[in-house]
């Protein structure tokens, strides 16, 4: 069997293909007094999306008033943007909900390469997310979604839960709809070619805007507020709340949608350099500027618009520091802050065992099983 060394090491490997530019992944001394390595890597999603345009407004940014080099690396799957980060072969990932599935060891990371990792949010910008179809589809409502080719996303467990979902609050399940096997990135070019009826996306977007020029599209609405509905989301997706939103992709002055508002944070891994995590979200901050009109979410990179409040995966020590001294990071917020670095703590602690007393088959289940019987008690005060 390959090591997990081995197995992230190949990994890495195959998504270092997909760096911008040509640079060594190799960190340098910190420059200057802004305590910053003179070169950063960072992995995200592909070129054209939301979250790859507001990470290179940043990097471009660094580069021209902080003079660090910052690299995007990119992947269309969770694991594509995850190994690297763990193996050391990127400094910092904007990922999907894989940051919080790779912390708990759930899905894909329930496996002997993987396992619970030592993740942690650095900067945590809100964005909004929800299901785009043509406006001629037909569909109306997430009932409508009944029968119609609906995407199942190569790769991307985050995504496809929170398509599940979708379904439920349409009082549907997968079963429903014929499922077409997609990557994230290929769903435009499927929707415009009818290959399928609805897409997943950031309602801001380059290519998300561009296909809304050229065919008339519209977003789903949760607008019923009956808890029946939501009944799944705890367990699929329990970062996520309900926002409204006016500016999407297609939609004319006057109109609004109830769509899916949640962070896609960048992350490290907790033994990154607390100082450089601590000088890397202060020249976020007072760089903003700089980048603040560049994309329509960059805005959400403000220091007044980031989420504050550990959901589900612990805010680094850096990032913590940069709190306390704007006088923003409160007893609560530290007390659920250690409650998760605890948690994660456990977890890692006990994975060895389950995975020694399970086979391949069942390792997921018995982990699952564990997480139920040994962390019951713990809980983590969420409000989603």
């Amino acid at each position: 069997m390959r090591t997990t060394k081995s197995r992230f090491a190949a990994l890495g490997a195959v998504a270092l293909l997909g760096v911008t530019g040509c640079a060594s992944v190799e960190g340098s001394e910190p420059v200057g007094a802004n305590g910053l390595p003179q070169q950063l890597v960072w992995s995200t999603y592909n070129v054209g999306t939301g979250t790859y345009n507001d990470l290179a407004a940043i990097a471009n940014t660094l580069t021209n008033e902080e003079g660090v080099q910052v690299r995007l690396m990119t992947a269309d799957t969770g694991i594509g943007r995850l190994a690297p980060l763990v193996n050391g072969t990127v400094d910092y990932a904007r990922a999907g909900d894989e940051y919080y599935y790779a912390f708990e060891g759930d899905y894909e990371y329930a496996s002997e390469e993987w396992g619970p990792q030592d993740i942690r949010m650095v900067w945590a910008p809100l964005g909004n997310y929800g299901l785009l179809v043509r406006e001629d589809s037909g569909i109306d409502s997430f009932a409508d979604l009944e029968g119609k080719r609906f995407p199942e996303l190569t790769a991307n467990t985050s995504i496809n839960n929170k398509m599940e979902g979708f379904l439920n609050y349409g009082g549907l399940t997968g079963d429903d709809v014929q499922k077409v096997p997609i990557s994230y990135g290929e769903q435009i070019a499927g929707l415009e070619a009818g290959q399928i009826d609805a897409l997943y996306h950031n309602v801001a977007g380059s290519n998300i805007d561009e296909l809304a020029s050229k065919i008339d599209v519209k977003w789903l609405s949760f607008d019923d507020p009956d808890p029946a509905r939501y009944e799944t989301w705890e367990e699929l997706m329990p970062m996520v709340t309900v926002g409204e939103i006016t500016n999407g992709a297609g939609m004319e002055k006057g109109e609004s949608a109830r769509v899916l508002e949640y962070t896609i944070p960048i992350t490290t891994t907790a033994s990154r350099d607390a100082d450089e995590v601590y000088h890397l979200v202060k020249a976020i901050v007072e760089n903003y500027e700089h980048y603040e009109g560049t994309t329509p979410d960059t805005k959400q990179f403000s220091f007044d618009a980031v989420l504050k409040e550990p959901l589900v995966v612990p805010f680094h020590e850096g990032t913590v520091r940069y709190f306390e001294e704007r006088g923003v990071w409160t007893e609560e917020l530290e007390r659920k802050n250690q409650e998760l670095i605890e948690r994660g703590e456990r977890m890692r602690e006990g994975w060895p065992g389950v995975v020694e007393s399970s086979s391949a088959e069942t390792l997921a289940q018995n982990w699952a099983d564990w997480k139920k019987t040994e962390l019951e008690d713990e809980g983590t005060d969420d409000e989603n």
